[in-house]
């Protein structure tokens, strides 16, 4: 009996790493994912260490038959909003899906990650991110933003 006692209490404690985080909608409605994991990140703001890369996985239903898929990420600080350019191979959301692949299907549960890379040479500030996954008609498929700063380790 202490055993499966034992074996509950782990059950839920390890459940409380992988809640979903609770993250704000974007501008004009778009579509929010199901669920946002963030590595390191229970709660806003996500603290983004200079120098590592920041892990997500988003659970989304496609609003939207698509061919190809784009991460799109935005980030506002001190007032000013700017692309955040990933590399081209974290750009292509297509090579980051997990039990499925492009073309995907109005409908589909979709299971996707996304690694972002913090530079060293980043200031330390406080920052809205706003991440998209966009089809090739420039369509939203799912969209959250999160509020977070960038810290040193």
């Amino acid at each position: 009996m202490y055993r499966y006692a034992v074996l509950l209490v782990a059950l839920v404690a390890s459940g409380s790493f992988t809640e979903a985080l609770q993250t704000r909608a974007c501008t004009n409605q778009r579509p929010q994912p199901a669920s946002v994991e963030i590595t390191g990140c229970a709660q806003m703001p996500c603290e983004l260490i200079r120098g590592s890369d920041v892990a997500m996985r988003l659970e989304w239903e496609a609003p939207f038959a698509a061919q190809t898929l784009q991460h799109r990420v935005v980030a506002t600080a001190l007032g000013i909003t700017a692309p955040y350019e990933l590399p081209p191979d974290r750009a292509n959301a297509c090579n980051w899906l997990d039990g499925s692949a492009c073309p995907i299907s109005q409908g589909e549960d979709i299971v996707s990650t996304l690694s972002m890379p913090v530079l060293p040479i980043y200031p330390l500030v406080s920052l809205v991110i706003e991440v998209s996954i966009l089809d090739e008609q420039a369509r939203t498929q799912t969209c959250f933003a999160i509020d977070a700063r960038v810290v040193v380790a």
